[in-house]
């Protein structure tokens, strides 16, 4: 018997998916039955329920029928992931980053990569012999280091390349179960090696702190909202044992590597850094005379053991080395490039071409946003001729 027509008077369906979101969730409404089946799949592993239709809904498919279904579903898992990025704010360090784990132990190793650069394929490839928890945002806190598990579906780019990409959940590509208790091992920065003229050996080779800071600062979010973020990210590579480059060819030949690292308890380090203090973040006080140059406040800073000075300003990480680390030490009070050298000297003896060193450490400090020089006509004696 065929299926009787809809019924127009009927009253609209008063329903919504939530979908979890790490630490938050998203709603959407208005799927068809198709869109809807395809959501219940490939976010199953997130948490889908179907709960009552309110205003608050963060996606309406009814509203934007027009756009495709896979840029509709595209833009769902960048609203999802921000949602996810949001509620970790503050309070949680969250990489741009794969996370698998080992399914008996619950070790778990983030595979950071920029995007575009193998992250989501080494997921494909070894997620089906780990507990797959994100292939997107690792979301750790620093308390413990246990991972909030994200397991969205894969943003896959289908043969040709076309574009928007397909949403594939981790079941129908076959990645391992999702652990609710993982806890974080080992971090890594993946460095695939493209078009070797040799075999690439698959390795993991030690990274010092802040060559790892360097490469993992940038695929972090919200660093500098996290109360000393840089600090805290510091501790958490010395209580894994230091970062890991893992380099390869192809990412299957990362198993045995990815097995080697999670198979002992991580190792701590002694620190190779130490925090700056309140005063050495702050900018510098008192007033400026024309032409003096005072430093801008920083979220967070430390001071390598080898006399790198990394400073957190923003989003952006700057690594000082030669003099630069001593013009910012310098300036508690804003100095003139003169005055800088004439400081310096008081802690030592200083080189014969110590004021191009110092000129040069402070256009790269203001270029880099964390100076800025008094202008000319400035300052406290411009002020008492104009008075």
């Amino acid at each position: 018997m065929p299926a009787a027509p809809p019924d127009p008077s009927a009253a609209p369906v008063r329903e919504a998916l939530r979908i979890g979101a790490g630490l938050d969730a998203v709603t959407v409404s208005g799927l068809t039955g198709e869109e809807r089946d395809e959501v219940l799949r490939s976010w199953s592993r997130c948490g889908v329920e179907t709960v009552e239709l309110t205003e608050d809904v963060d996606a309406r498919r009814e509203t934007e029928a027009a756009r495709s279904w896979l840029q509709w579903h595209e833009d769902l898992v960048f609203l999802a992931t921000s949602r996810a990025i949001g509620a970790g704010r503050g309070t949680h360090l969250m990489f741009h980053a794969a996370c698998l784990a080992a399914p008996d132990t619950g070790a778990a190793i983030a595979l950071a990569a920029a995007s575009g650069t193998g992250k989501t394929t080494a997921t494909r490839r070894l997620g089906p012999h780990y507990a797959y928890l994100t292939d997107e945002t690792a979301i750790v806190d620093p308390a413990d280091r246990s991972v909030t598990p994200y397991p969205k579906p894969l943003s896959v780019l289908e043969p040709g390349g076309s574009r928007p990409k397909t949403q594939r959940g981790p079941d129908e590509l076959g990645l391992g179960p999702t652990r609710a208790n993982a806890v974080l091992a080992r971090i890594a920065v993946l460095d695939r090696v493209r078009e070797a003229a040799a075999p690439v050996p698959a390795r993991a080779e030690p990274m010092d702190v802040v060559t790892a800071l360097q490469h993992l600062v940038p695929q972090t979010s919200s660093l500098s909202l996290l109360p000393r973020g840089l600090v805290a990210l510091c501790s958490l590579l010395d209580a894994l044992g230091g970062a890991q480059r893992l380099v390869y060819a192809e990412a299957d030949d990362l198993r045995p590597v990815i097995d080697g690292l999670l198979a002992a308890a991580p190792q701590p380090v002694d620190p190779a850094w130490e925090p700056l203090d309140a005063a050495e973040l702050a900018a510098s006080e008192g007033a400026a005379e024309p032409g003096a140059v005072r430093r801008a406040a920083v979220a967070d800073g430390i001071l390598a053991t080898d006399g790198r000075l990394v400073l957190l300003a923003g989003t952006t990480l700057t690594v000082l080395e030669g003099i630069g680390p001593a013009v910012w030490f310098a300036l508690e009070s804003p100095l003139t490039p003169e005055r800088i050298v004439a400081r310096l000297a008081e802690d030592g003896p200083v080189p014969a071409d110590a004021a191009e060193r110092v000129a040069e450490a402070v256009a790269a400090l203001e270029s880099a946003g964390l100076l800025v020089t008094t202008p000319q006509g400035a300052g406290p004696e411009a002020d008492a001729l104009r008075s």
